[in-house]
């Protein structure tokens, strides 16, 4: 399958700079962590993992961690995150591997995940439809899934499309990156893909940012608080 975007081309940059990028550090990542349930002896599917840091946190609240992405140099970054303190400690409770989300979960059988997180990956995908199917397929019964992606509204303000109830292919520019290529999709493409899936929504949060959001991008944090950036669902497996 030929990706719409690869990561690899934009992986030193994203790398060496998510983990202070306010918007990811202080605005999602919290929000979140907010929303995890208890994981501890839990096996976790972190979905998209990148270079590491929601396997680390996954694992350190004494989660069973299967990290997978598509991109080999996220991977990579993700494995020298694990071999070198402080993460190292976390290492054993901890698998990465490549594997592309487009594509069937070959590797887990049916039941092997008490969880999935998925941060702001899904909207790399076009049709979410066989991507929700694997996850369900993977979760145990009333297993859980946590995903974030990018708010149908802010990106409609921004990239002011002609059609908003259209999935397209949009091009974006973030400074700390580059050029970026993924799917605006509107709130009813999401909220339908989830029940398509028979996936049961437990809760639906557009999160605020925190106070050192506030402290250290006043303005940013002014314009969150008018238009959230991100939409975050937690989501249930059915009970058998």
């Amino acid at each position: 399958m030929n990706p719409i975007f690869q990561y690899d081309d934009i992986a030193d940059a994203y790398a060496s700079g998510v983990d202070s990028a306010p918007y990811n550090a202080l605005y999602e990542r919290p929000a979140m962590l907010d929303l995890l349930p208890p994981i501890d002896g839990r096996r976790v599917l972190d979905a998209g993992c990148a270079a590491g840091w929601y396997a680390e946190q996954l694992a350190a609240r004494g989660a069973l961690v299967t990290g997978i992405d598509a991109s080999a140099a996220m991977i990579r970054y993700a494995r020298e995150r694990f071999a070198a303190p402080p993460a190292s400690v976390l290492a054993s409770r901890i698998e990465l591997r490549m594997a592309d989300l487009q594509e069937p979960i070959a590797f887990a059988a049916d039941g092997s995940f008490d969880g999935i997180v998925a941060s702001l990956v899904l909207h790399y995908i076009r049709d979410w439809a066989s991507t929700l199917a694997e996850f369900r397929r993977v979760l145990r019964p009333d297993g859980w899934l946590l995903f974030s992606t990018h708010h149908p509204l802010a990106e409609a303000v921004r990239l002011r499309p002609e059609r908003y109830l259209e999935t397209e292919l949009v091009e974006d520019q973030w400074k700390w990156v580059g050029t970026v290529r993924f799917y605006r999709r509107p709130l009813s493409a999401i909220i339908q893909a989830i029940v398509d899936a028979g996936l049961l929504i437990e809760q639906l949060v557009e999160p605020l940012p925190n106070k050192v959001f506030q402290q250290t991008r006043p303005d940013s944090y002014k314009r969150l608080l008018a238009l959230p950036e991100f939409l975050i669902v937690r989501a249930r497996s059915p009970r058998p």
